[in-house]
């Protein structure tokens, strides 16, 4: 497992940590035998790096120390294999650490992974936080035919390794940002640009190119 990056770390310095939301590990690992998880090492990880962090007005937590005192459980999820645990913020965790969203459209209940790690999430957030300048037009988004031609296309752009996983990639430039995520195996792409002109720049190129639709 890949150490939380720089700017993450800074990131989750500034927003700071609710104290309050801390439990001892060795009492949450006891607590987490009511689950019957096959591996409980990736909660005890968020929780020690991530429970009470301070995230646009709520805390990021999965249980409360009244709860584990009480021996209270909290609505779990079950999901291709995998118990899922609220979040907060619409957010859940997988047992294996990845991070799903619900899909509440029509008749439709699913989950579908969105992060392989709560880290990556936090990558993103710090890097928005930093250039929030690319955000100024509403981005324009494009299902990708290839992602490995797609991702060939970029390779004059900086990687975002902070930013990316196994569902999210994410590359720049001084005037692009583009963000490729994968859901249920189909890659699309969100392109951000600081003018018009260059975004319409960059999708005429890839378009030409193919790699997007």
């Amino acid at each position: 497992m890949k150490p939380l990056s720089e700017p993450a770390l800074q990131f989750i310095e500034k927003v700071g940590k609710n104290k309050d939301f801390a439990i001892d590990l060795d009492l949450l690992e006891d607590h987490l035998k009511i689950y019957h998880l096959e591996d409980s090492s990736e909660i005890l990880r968020f929780q020690k790096t991530f429970a009470g962090l301070y995230f646009q007005d709520t805390v990021i937590h999965i249980f409360t120390p009244e709860q584990i005192r009480e021996r209270k459980t909290v609505n779990t999820y079950e999901w291709k294999g995998q118990t899922l645990f609220p979040v907060n913020n619409g957010l859940y965790i997988a047992e294996n650490g990845e991070i799903a969203v619900r899909d509440c459209g029509c008749h439709s209940h699913d989950f579908y992974y969105y992060f392989e790690r709560f880290d990556t999430f936090i990558g993103q957030q710090a890097f928005f936080e930093k250039h929030r300048y690319y955000k100024n037009l509403p981005a324009y988004s494009h299902e990708i035919t290839d992602i490995k031609e797609f991702s060939a296309c970029l390779s004059g752009y900086d990687f975002l390794p902070h930013c990316s996983d196994k569902y999210n990639l994410m590359w720049k430039n001084e005037i692009n940002l583009v963000h490729a995520t994968c859901f249920q195996d189909i890659w699309s792409a969100d392109i951000d640009s600081i003018s018009k002109r260059n975004r319409y720049d960059l999708i005429n190129q890839l378009t030409t190119k193919d790699v997007i639709q």
